[in-house]
Formats: C-alpha cells, structure tokens, sequence
C-alpha cells in the first residue's frame, strides 16, 4: 500500500488539487527543459535541431507537470542515443488552438511487440531505469485532456507526439 501512495504522488494526483495551475509559454517551458537534458557546458555529440512555430496560446498547467513531461522525454531520447545521435524537437500551434509538441531522435528505435507496454508503470528496458519516465510523461498529458501517441521503427528511432487541446484549457479557466 505505501508503494502504491508514492506512486500516486510522483503521478500528480496529490499535486493537482495542492498546485496551482499557471499560464505556460510552451517555447520557454521546453527550451528550459532542453537546457537541463542537454547542458550547454557538458559537450555530447548529440544534437538538438529545435523547429518552432508561433502563435501559441498558453497552456494552463502546473509548470511541474510541463516540465516533467518535457524532461521525461528528452532524457528517453537522450538514453537511447547513447554517444551520438540527433534529437528533434519540434512544436506547433493548430488554427483550433491545439498544440502539438514532437520529440523525436534517430536511435535504436523501440521493437513492435514493446510497444503497448513502454507506457505501464514500472517497464523498463534500462539497466537502470525505474519504469515511471513514459507512465508519468502519459499521466501527465492526459490530465490535461492531451493525448500521447509513440511512433517508431527499429533502426530508425522513435518519435513522441504530445498534443494538448489549448483551447478547451483556456475556456476551463474562465
């Protein structure tokens, strides 16, 4: 039973009713999380190709959700690289206010059959993962009304898609 309250802590159930949720610039929340993923003073060789639109409207979250989110995912991209690789983060603004972010890197990829499970609390393929990065990425995402979708082919890397509904948020808060 304690495991599964600490569980539901790290998941932002508990968080949700004690936070407060705040208008987020979605550009800023993910060039910081790129910052902590991939300092600029450690030298990796692996690039961040960063493709940006404009016109977003905030997104009304807890900033520790966003950033979570962002940091979880980035840090899934830069582990499967290893040394060297690319990871591309891309993020646009729909004409119906959805927002879509993309995480995506030229890794290994994830295999067919691991698919349905990357997103279960406690499954890892890391030597030293805990199995909560994508479950916490997805929890996050859907407490937002957002949904979470997972391109991949081995050989050719993985792409995440996040999509957040802008709109609906911003007309919850009025």
């Amino acid at each position: 039973v304690r495991a599964d309250q600490v569980i539901t802590q790290i998941m932002g159930y508990a968080q949700l009713s004690e936070g407060h949720v705040e208008k987020l610039n979605v550009i800023e929340e993910l060039n910081r999380a790129i910052a902590q993923v991939f300092p600029p003073a450690v030298p990796m060789a692996i690039q961040v190709h960063r493709q940006y639109g404009h016109g977003f409207s905030p997104l009304l979250m807890q900033k520790g959700h966003l950033s979570e989110t962002f940091v979880n995912l980035l840090k899934n991209a830069r582990e499967a690289l290893g040394d060297k690789g690319n990871v591309h983060v891309a993020a646009h603004c729909h004409r119906d206010h959805l927002i879509e972010i993309s995480v995506r890197d030229d890794g290994p990829g994830i295999a067919p059959d691991k698919m349905e499970q990357i997103f279960e609390a406690y499954y890892t393929t890391k030597e030293h993962g805990t199995g909560l990065g994508l479950a916490i990425v997805k929890h996050n995402v859907e407490l937002y009304g957002g949904h979470v979708r997972v391109e991949s082919e081995l050989g050719k890397g993985a792409k995440f898609t996040l999509t957040f509904p802008a709109k609906s948020l911003l007309k919850q808060a009025q």
